[in-house]
C-alpha cells in the first residue's frame, strides 16, 4: 500500500513549461549576455509524453527523492539547486537548470542568469507571479498543440552547430523579459510576439531544434502556420514535441492547462 500511495503522489507532481528565453540558462549563451527564462508550473491535469520538452526526466528525479512530496518550509532555491546537480551528475551534455526551478517553484517565474554568478549555471534572481487572476487569464489564452512527439533516437540539438552571438543572445534574453511582462500585464498580443521573437533567436542559434535528419515532421511549416493565424507560437523545446500558441480564440487541435499557484505537501493544490 505504501508503494501505491507513493506512485499516486508522484502522479500529482506538477509539470514545468518553459516559455520564451529558453537556453539562456546555458553558459555558452549567458557568457555573451544575461539570460532571462520564463517557466510556468502547471497541474497534472493532462498527461504529457516523455522527451517532449516538458522536463519529464526532472520530474521523475524529484519523485524519487521526495516520494511523499516536498517537505513543508523547505528552501526551494536550495532544493532546485540539488535537483539540478542530481540530474546532471552523469549527464552529457549538461542540461540547463530552468527544468529544476520550474519543477520546484509554483506559478510564473522569470529566471535571471548572469555568467558571473555560479558560471551562469544557476539563476541569480527569481521573480515570481502567483496571482489567481493572472493564472486564469493564462489558462484562457495559452494553448498546446502536439507536433513531433517524443524526440527521436539520435536527435541532438547541437548537430546543426551552435551560432550564439551577442546579438542573438540579447534578442533571446529580451524575448524572456517581454514574455514575463506580457504575462504580468495579461497582454495576449505581447505574449505571442515574445514567442515569435524567441523562435527567431532559436532558429539562428540552434537550427537543429527545428530541422534534423531524425525529424520527419515539417516543423517550420506547422510553426509558421500558427504564428500567422494566432498571436504567436513557439516550440516546447528541442525536437518540437509540442507547439505553444498564444491566442484568445480556440486553436485547432490544441488543449489548455491549469497553472499551479501554490504547493501543499504532496504537490497538488
Amino acid at each position: 500500500m505504501k508503494g501505491q500511495a507513493a506512485i499516486a503522489k508522484a502522479s500529482q507532481l506538477p509539470y514545468r513549461l518553459a516559455l520564451a528565453g529558453g537556453w539562456g540558462d546555458h553558459n555558452f549563451v549567458n557568457f555573451l549576455g544575461d539570460g532571462y527564462v520564463v517557466v510556468v508550473q502547471i497541474k497534472p491535469s493532462v498527461s504529457f509524453q516523455d522527451r517532449c520538452g516538458i522536463c519529464s526526466s526532472t520530474r521523475k528525479i524529484l519523485s524519487r527523492e521526495y516520494p511523499n512530496g516536498i517537505p513543508d518550509g523547505i528552501d526551494r532555491y536550495a532544493l532546485a539547486t540539488d535537483l539540478y546537480y542530481w540530474e546532471n551528475a552523469r549527464k552529457v551534455p549538461v542540461g540547463g537548470s530552468q527544468d529544476a526551478w520550474g519543477s520546484v517553484y509554483p506559478g510564473f517565474n522569470l529566471l535571471h542568469y548572469d555568467f558571473r554568478y555560479h558560471n551562469g549555471l544557476l539563476p541569480k534572481t527569481v521573480t515570481s507571479i502567483n496571482s489567481q487572476r493572472t493564472a486564469l487569464w493564462f489558462e484562457r489564452n495559452f494553448w498546446i498543440v502536439p507536433c513531433v512527439g517524443p524526440r527521436p533516437e539520435g536527435y541532438n540539438p547541437f548537430d546543426g552547430g551552435r551560432f550564439a552571438t551577442q546579438r542573438v543572445v540579447n534578442q533571446l534574453g529580451e524575448s524572456g523579459q517581454k514574455c514575463f511582462a506580457a504575462i504580468k500585464r495579461r497582454d495576449v498580443s505581447a505574449l505571442g510576439a515574445s514567442f515569435n521573437q524567441c523562435s527567431r533567436a532559436w532558429r539562428k542559434m540552434l537550427p537543429a531544434i527545428f530541422e534534423h535528419p531524425t525529424i520527419t515532421v515539417p516543423v517550420m511549416k506547422r510553426l509558421s502556420y500558427y504564428q500567422r493565424q494566432y498571436a504567436g507560437a513557439m516550440p516546447s523545446g528541442c525536437g518540437v514535441g509540442y507547439i505553444y500558441v498564444a491566442s484568445s480564440e480556440p486553436v485547432e487541435g490544441g488543449f489548455q492547462v491549469n497553472v499551479n499557484l501554490k504547493q501543499k505537501r504532496g504537490y497538488a493544490d
